[in-house]
């Protein structure tokens, strides 16, 4: 794990010291806000209840997130404990409020993914939306130094396989 360990703070300190811009320091935040609680992803299972052909699938949203929540931020969080960077790196100062759980894994990441996955098996066409949304998301986290790279693989990781997971358990009958 040291190793790479070592490897997430060298891509952080290239992070902050070669690709920070203006146009991305006001872009992230707003991209990140929109994950803070799944809220763009509750949001979207709300409208995709609305629709008949989508009823389904909203609830084994709802349920996929709610999984996901638990196993992140009850279980894997607390487990590893991991210091976000700007707390464990000399010279890296978060661009947004600083987060006080533990960095690993990615929240915001995790939930995307979930839902990406949950959509995609749904609508392949709204599940590669969801998809580069769920990437920008995990970028937003790095852009802002929140997160190292560790966090939001295994965020995207873990979130994608919740989501084919609940496809497959709650998409059997209703």
């Amino acid at each position: 794990m040291n190793k790479f360990s070592e490897q997430d703070k060298k891509a952080m300190i290239f992070l902050k010291n070669n690709l920070q811009n203006d146009f991305f320091d006001k872009i992230m935040p707003i991209i990140s806000a929109a994950a803070n609680a799944g809220l763009i992803w509750i949001l979207t299972a709300c409208i995709m209840g609305l629709s008949d052909k989508y009823k389904k699938t909203s609830k084994i949203l709802i349920k996929a997130l709610l999984i996901s929540t638990f196993v992140c931020n009850i279980v894997l969080k607390p487990f590893f404990g991991r210091i976000r960077p700007f707390d464990a790196l000399d010279d890296v100062e978060s661009k947004i409020k600083k987060p006080k759980d533990p960095s690993f894994p990615s929240g915001h990441t995790m939930a995307s993914f979930v839902a990406a996955m949950v959509i995609f098996c749904a609508s392949p066409l709204l599940g590669v939306c969801a998809f580069i949304l769920a990437f920008l998301i995990a970028l937003s986290r790095l852009y802002l130094l929140v997160h190292y790279p560790a966090d939001v693989i295994a965020g995207s990781w873990l979130g994608a396989c919740i989501g084919a997971l609940s496809v497959f358990r709650f998409g059997k009958g209703d």
